[in-house]
């Protein structure tokens, strides 16, 4: 059976952390592929950069990779259901049947997780991958999940800050992505 990790987020740019964690999870992690799928709504209402903009911006980012083994076109299925994160799986499920499929969770999501629709069932459908973020120390009930690497402390909400005030993101932005956002004035003026 093929184990798909689900790496779920606004993406709001990627960054080079997110590049890391895929290829963490394709190199050590128990998975055959992985899924990048920025959200098409964000759930909790945050405002982003068109979702045609991240799409974009993911695929530079982890353009480099098997593409075989990451796919950033799956989602599409964001913008299909429009729903909660059990919905795509649920949908996902039903496209390719016999996959099973893993949701990619940082330390920093987990004490919202009540939050999400149907968390229990999305526990069974697609038991959670958790990854270490900084500053977030993993909760007793998911220390078994929890990979051992801890990611760099890179946020989109800072790169999103220092992008806004014209300082420097060498080093925290995939290169081409960089590209990208200079190229279409992303985060300017925001």
């Amino acid at each position: 059976m093929t184990t798909v990790a689900l790496f779920g987020g606004s993406f709001d740019p990627p960054h080079v952390a997110h590049v890391l964690a895929a290829t963490y999870l394709l190199s050590a992690g128990p998975v055959d592929a992985v899924y990048v799928l920025p959200t098409y709504r964000h759930p909790f209402g945050k405002q982003s950069v068109a979702f045609e903009h991240r799409v974009a911006m993911c695929r530079r980012a982890f353009g480099f990779l098997p593409e075989r083994q990451v796919d950033c076109d799956q989602s599409r299925v964001e913008q299909d259901v429009q729903g909660a994160t059990i919905d795509v799986v649920r949908e996902l499920q039903r496209r390719e049947p016999g996959t099973q499929f893993r949701i990619v969770m940082g330390t920093d999501l987990l004490d919202d997780r009540e939050k999400w629709k149907e968390w229990t069932e999305l526990q069974r459908l697609a038991p959670p991958l958790v990854l270490r973020r900084p500053g977030f120390p993993v909760a007793r009930a998911f220390e078994a999940l929890a990979l051992p690497l801890e990611l760099p402390d890179i946020s989109s909400t800072h790169l999103r800050h220092l992008l806004r005030t014209g300082q420097g993101t060498a080093g925290l932005l995939p290169r081409q992505v960089a590209a990208y956002i200079a190229e279409h004035r992303l985060y300017v003026g925001e």
